[in-house]
């Protein structure tokens, strides 16, 4: 790049920690390598610069700013921000939208959306959320009238054509060609998110401990409840269930029912350090992920690397990830099958199905994959 100093802004409604924001990290990096400190530009930063090294054990070059903002419900929130960031981003050379909402944005020529799964489509489902399909919104409650009113909104936003959009799988990629026909599948590239394999790498091992590990933010949409279920019908396997205590009302609920059923084979870990969580997966054998239509699944990628079998569930960005029948869903109920048809398989035959994910994983979702993507990207938007 030429000596000019770049402003960059990447722009999300509200940051927290998860798997959102190590791509976002991922972005940061991208651009350090650049010779580039970006701007971070947030309604609600849930994350501070000096926790990121504890829990994702990276450092990066970045400015954190959170804007003030009214207090509105989520998708009201998000569709103010992107109406506001002309305001915010006048003087910058780029912009980098995060938020997963295309409706609004500015009409900046140099300007980047990286999708992780569009909110137009989760307002456009009829169920409750497309996490829980199987739970119907009824739309005279608040909820159902709200998402009413934000399908209307919805039809006035636009998507850009000067902006450029990436895909972040091609769960994703579809899922926005449904919502918008009109896009050009040229104009949608898939760029998988950054993992850093090396970072969690050991050897696959038939013998280790018979546990399954899950990592999630708590909540009603990850399914701990479900999965601390399960843990009672399996009670010679260990379960350690890590995550970011999103919701404390729901993390209680899930150390009350631990209590409630008497299981000893169930150990939560909120708020688990990097190290912790790397060190779990390491001496575990399999990796249970819960959530529906997960857009992608980095903790799935983060177990393969660390030498755990994955089980997920057979919808979205998962079916890239794990392309395997035998490792994946349908329902919760299937589960204590599958596991028992594993432990009857043979070695060498678990350890080749093993290598074979994590060679997928390393050609596709290594953060090295991901800059050498996304690099030339950022600079076809920069120059």
């Amino acid at each position: 790049m030429d000596k000019k100093q770049y402003k960059v802004a990447i722009c999300q409604e509200s940051v927290i920690q998860g798997g959102r924001f190590r791509v976002v990290l991922g972005l940061i990096e991208a651009l350090n390598s650049l010779g580039i400190e970006p701007d971070l530009l947030s309604f609600r930063l849930r994350i501070k610069p000096n926790e990121v090294e504890k829990i994702y054990g990276r450092t990066f070059r970045a400015n954190f700013y959170e804007l003030p903002h009214p207090p509105l419900p989520n998708d009201y929130s998000i569709l103010l921000f992107n109406r506001l960031l002309s305001r915010f981003t006048s003087g910058y050379d780029l912009i980098i939208n995060t938020s997963n909402s295309l409706a609004f944005l500015p009409r900046h020529k140099k300007a980047l959306s990286y999708v992780f799964f569009p909110r137009e489509s989760r307002i456009q489902s009829r169920a409750f959320s497309v996490h829980n399909p199987e739970r119907r919104l009824n739309a005279f409650s608040l909820e159902g009238v709200s998402r009413k009113l934000l399908r209307m909104i919805y039809k006035f936003g636009k998507v850009q054509p000067a902006h450029q959009i990436v895909a972040m799988t091609e769960f994703t990629k579809s899922t926005l060609q449904e919502q918008y026909p009109l896009l050009d599948s040229a104009r949608l590239p898939i760029v998988y998110p950054p993992v850093e394999i090396q970072n969690f790498l050991s050897e696959y091992g038939g013998k280790r401990n018979r546990a399954i590990v899950t990592i999630g933010r708590f909540d009603e949409e990850k399914r701990q409840i479900e999965q601390i279920h399960l843990a009672a019908q399996i009670p010679e396997i260990s379960f350690h269930i890590m995550g970011f205590v999103g919701d404390q009302k729901y993390f209680n609920q899930c150390k009350a029912l631990i209590e409630e059923l008497g299981l000893q084979n169930v150990c939560l870990y909120p708020n688990a350090p990097h190290d912790q969580m790397v060190d779990i997966l390491q001496n575990s054998k399999y990796f249970l992920h819960t959530l529906i239509n997960e857009p992608f699944g980095i903790t799935a990628v983060q177990a393969i690397a660390a030498g755990c079998l994955p089980i997920v569930h057979d919808s979205g960005g998962q079916r890239e990830v794990v392309p395997y029948a035998e490792l994946r869903y349908r329902q919760m109920s299937e589960i204590r099958q599958m596991i028992n048809d594993l432990e009857r398989k043979e070695e060498p035959l678990l350890a080749q199905l093993h290598a074979n994910l994590l060679k997928r994983a390393q050609d596709n979702y290594d953060e090295d994959v991901f800059t050498r993507k996304i690099k030339p990207i950022l600079l076809a938007r920069l120059v």
